[in-house]
Formats: C-alpha cells, sequence, structure tokens
C-alpha cells in the first residue's frame, strides 16, 4: 500500500527559468517535476476511491548497480565541473538491536544514484526534461569558490549545467558530453523526440496526456536558451 518514485535529475525544488547562477558553481535546476504530481494526485485519489493501483515504485537500488556508495560514484569530466566526491554524514548511535551492523562511532553510509555518460541519473522517474536532454541535471551543486568551502554542497540546490550547441564548441571547451547538433538532426526532431517521450510517459501514468503540449512547450524554451536565440529575460 506504499509507492516510492526517484524524481531523476531535480533539485528540492524546481527553479524558475531561465535559471539563477546564485551561491552554487552552476545555474540553479529547472527541471519542472510537478508535471508528474499533476498526474500521481488523482492517481492516489483513485487508488484511495476505487483500488486502481498507480504505477509501480521507480527508485535507484543497490541490487542493479544504479546505487552506490559516494566513494564509487563516477561523474563525466565536464569542464569547470567538480562532482561531490565526499561528504560528511552522521555516525551511529548505540542501539543493542543492530549490534551487528556498525559499533557507536560507525560512519553511517551515503549512497548516490549512479549516472549515464551525460550526468544524467539513470534510475527513477526521467520525465522528458531528463530522458531528452539539452544538458545535465543534477541534484547537486557545489559552493561558489568566491564565497569559500568550493567543495562543499549548497543546500537543497542542483545544477542546470547545458550541453554545447555544435561540436566545434565541445572540442573548443573540451566538453566530453554530445553536442545538441550530435544528438538531434534540428529543433523539430528535438520537440518531437520530447512528444514521444511525453506520450510514453502518460501511458505508464507519470504524465497526464493534456499536459503533453505545455511540456514539449516548455522543452522549445530550453532549447532556445542553449543555443542562444532567446536570452534570459525576454
Amino acid at each position: 500500500n506504499v509507492r516510492i518514485y526517484f524524481l531523476a535529475g531535480s533539485q528540492h525544488g524546481p527553479s524558475a527559468f531561465p535559471p539563477a547562477q546564485t551561491l552554487g558553481q552552476h545555474e540553479q535546476n529547472p527541471n519542472d517535476y510537478y508535471w508528474m504530481f499533476r498526474a500521481l494526485v488523482p492517481a492516489m485519489d483513485r487508488w484511495v476511491r476505487t483500488g486502481a493501483t498507480p504505477p509501480a515504485s521507480r527508485y535507484p537500488r543497490l541490487a542493479d548497480g544504479t546505487l552506490v556508495e559516494i566513494a564509487q560514484f563516477r561523474f563525466p569530466a565536464i569542464p569547470r565541473t567538480a562532482a561531490p566526491g565526499a561528504a560528511v554524514t552522521g555516525v551511529r548511535i548505540e542501539n543493542p538491536a543492530l549490534s551487528r551492523r556498525g559499533a557507536p562511532g560507525t560512519p553511517l553510509p551515503l549512497l548516490v544514484t549512479t549516472v549515464d555518460a551525460d550526468g544524467n541519473e539513470r534510475a527513477g522517474v526521467r520525465l522528458p526534461e531528463v530522458a531528452v536532454p539539452v544538458a545535465t541535471y543534477t541534484g547537486w551543486n557545489l559552493r561558489r569558490p568566491d564565497i569559500g568551502s568550493p567543495d562543499r554542497l549548497v543546500s537543497l540546490m542542483g545544477a542546470w549545467i547545458p550541453f554545447a550547441p555544435t561540436a566545434d564548441v565541445a572540442r573548443t571547451t573540451g566538453d566530453p558530453r554530445a553536442s545538441l547538433a550530435q544528438r538531434y538532426a534540428s529543433r523539430a526532431d528535438f520537440l518531437a523526440q520530447v512528444r514521444r517521450s511525453a506520450e510514453a510517459v502518460a501511458h505508464e501514468g507519470f504524465l497526464l496526456a493534456k499536459d503533453a503540449d505545455a511540456v514539449v512547450e516548455q522543452a522549445a524554451l530550453r532549447w532556445d536558451r542553449v543555443v542562444g536565440t532567446v536570452r534570459a529575460g525576454q
């Protein structure tokens, strides 16, 4: 009688778009997972009222390798992007019921999700914004060097790290991720892929079919910002 959904590539609450760079080394993460809430709230209502089951739980797992200790976390070598390789956790307290699970003072395990070649999380619910991306979306954002402690996380903040628009730009900057031009034949091709992804996610129950048009319109704004045809604030 419980469902657990991991929202791949999201921060605590979606950033406004265009995203702003504040305390973090990158702009905040605008992955808009509220579309998913619009589908899951009525699904929960149907579950209570009629017994119609919602989508199965979807989250990273140790068993399939999508959840690992932070020391095993591997992130692509994106220019000017340092990934967290360690973090301070709490420690176990004395508990007779858990005598074989670690003595008092033993650090608690810190588990994180694995990512694909773009740095986007592999497990969980991948909405079109992450499944057909124009950027890397993270749930973390390290502090800017000028405010100190650049190896520490900004609380509750993720990052949006756009792809290069062309292969030439990617080579010039040393970005190992495929550029937009290498991924998509055109803007129209990109939006067509977003629509197919939206329809697939709606079929799974994580998006309302009537919201597909709005999701595609939102994706177009992301594309335009990355290729530079729309400037922030316009």
